[in-house]
This record gives structure tokens, sequence and C-alpha cells, in this order.
């Protein structure tokens, strides 16, 4: 019985010691999107979507990709008032285009540019470009939000 009871706690141990072997991540399919803030200034720094009587109301604007057929593809954005942001869920490849509609006669083509974080297991994206009109925007890493200029 003694021996019998040796061998159920040696067995155990072994067992135990194989199980904290380090782990693989195994990484499956993610189709997550990249989230994007990004707000509008003039030349002068003045906001374009936040102020009490703005040039581009938040609510009005419109944004969407279009398909390889030429339809419209609704780009699903929130806004945050209190951080003056809007938020954009752009998709997760490393590069694209997306359409900002101000106006009905005023639509920026945005371009973006993702790289691989290599600090996020299962290579996660992080957005490293975002250009409006062929012009870079600016990246402000106290609030983390995209600023483009109008």
């Amino acid at each position: 019985m003694k021996n019998y009871s040796i061998l159920l706690l040696l067995s155990l141990i072994f067992v135990s010691a194989n199980s904290c072997k380090k782990e693989k991540t195994i990484c499956g399919q993610l189709d997550m999107l990249v989230l994007t803030k990004i707000n509008y200034l003039d030349k002068d720094e003045k906001d374009l979507l936040f102020v009490d009587h703005p040039p581009y109301p938040a609510e009005d604007l419109k944004i969407y990709q279009i398909l390889p057929n030429g339809q419209k593809l609704e780009v699903y954005f929130s806004i945050n008032r209190n951080e003056k942001f809007i938020a954009v869920n752009i998709d997760r490849s490393e590069s694209g285009t997306f359409y900002i509609e101000l106006k009905p006669d005023l639509i920026d083509k945005i371009t973006f540019r993702n790289e691989a974080d290599k600090s996020i297991p299962c290579g996660g994206l992080i957005l490293k470009e975002l250009r409006n009109n062929g012009v870079a925007g600016k990246y402000d890493q106290k609030t983390q939000v995209w600023i483009l200029t109008k």
C-alpha cells in the first residue's frame, strides 16, 4: 500500500510537471477591425466637428468604402463628443481606402496603412499611417487621435 501511494504521488508530480511546459499560442483567423480615432482641424488648429456651430457637424458625416463593383458600403463609426473624435472601424488589412463625406459636395479620400504589432499575440494590427486626399494625418500621442487638416 505504501508503494502504491508513492507511485501515485510520483505519477501526479510527473503529470503536473509535463503540463507546466510553455504553451504555444494557437491563432485562428481573426476578423477584427482596427479602431481609428479621427478629428478634423483647420490650418489654424480650430476644431471643425465639435464646436458650437461646426462647419461639418459630426452627426451629418457619412463614411463608406467603395466596393469593386462600385457600390458604397457604409463603414460603422461612433461619435465621442467628450474627447472630440469620431471612432471609425477600418478593415483589418495592410492598407485600404475609405471615404468621409463631410458635405454632399465635399468628400475626402482617406487611405491607411496598418502594420503588425509584434507585442500582441496572433499579429494584431496597429494603424501606422492615415492620409487625407494624399496629405499625411498627424497622430496625437497624448489623445491617440489622428488629426486631419482641412
